[in-house]
């Protein structure tokens, strides 16, 4: 399931840093609070496959009418602003939810937020298991490795590369094998469409540089996994907020 949040603030509108996944994945935690051994589980724990560890949420940056100061590194949101909210687990929805209908002092980064509209969106229809998709949020998919002198390193890949195909397929296995508990011996494919150099995104998160990329891809997998990677997102860092879709067609 999936939250379509519509908020508003005051004159002085929402100010944030270039880099603000941070902030959304703390102001969405903090909204669990009625739960706190659900919210614990999330945050310490969530779906193991081996060494890595899958939350089963996501969520999309903020749109809407914005301006950019460079030399303070900040964006301001001076309107209201629309922002999507997913995961697989309808607990987290449900809370979520009822934690932002019914609060009555939210705030993201020390400013106070207005609710105008919360609209809960089902898992789509799809017809057929091939389907166009477009980032809400960047895809990132990488690998770590040691180099000869022990010191770990990341390598990020484009969707360019072959080896984006192959890692973002696995990642969709161990995520969909550690919720369900289940074996999934089917295959995704993601193929890239309209990729622009704009859509390559450098961020950051915990002093953590992330090499991430919008764009419009072709996703095609069996028709319960598809509905999962909607929920839940594609590629890694999902709970940083990478990697959620919509659909075109």
């Amino acid at each position: 399931m999936r939250l379509k949040v519509t908020m508003s603030f005051d004159k002085n509108g929402l100010v944030l840093p270039m880099n603000y996944q941070q902030i959304l994945q703390g102001f969405i935690y903090r909204q669990l609070d009625s739960d706190l051994e659900f919210r614990a589980f999330l945050h310490k724990n969530g779906y193991i496959y081996g060494k890595r560890r899958f939350k089963a949420f996501t969520y999309s940056r903020l749109f809407g009418k914005a301006k950019y100061n460079k030399e303070n590194k900040q964006i301001i949101f001076d309107g209201p602003v629309t922002w999507y909210v997913g995961s697989a687990i309808p607990k987290f929805i449900q809370l979520l939810g009822q934690s932002l209908l019914l609060k009555n002092d939210l705030r993201i980064n020390y400013t106070k937020v207005s609710i105008d509209e919360i609209q809960y969106e089902k898992d789509p229809q799809l017809p057929d298991n091939k389907i166009m998709v477009k980032m809400l949020s960047p895809i990132t998919i990488y690998s770590t490795f040691e180099n000869h002198e022990g010191k770990k390193l990341t390598q990020y890949f484009s969707p360019f590369d072959p080896a984006f195909s192959f890692l973002i397929a696995e990642n969709s296995r161990k995520k969909y094998e550690a919720f369900f508990h289940e074996a999934f011996t089917d295959h995704v494919q993601i193929t890239p469409v309209s990729i622009q150099k704009r859509d390559k995104v450098v961020t950051r998160f915990k002093d953590i540089y992330i090499t991430a990329w919008n764009g419009v891809y072709e996703l095609e997998g069996p028709i319960p996994m598809l509905n999962f990677l909607y929920n839940s997102a594609l590629g890694g860092k999902n709970s940083q907020g990478f990697g959620m879709f919509e659909i075109l067609r």
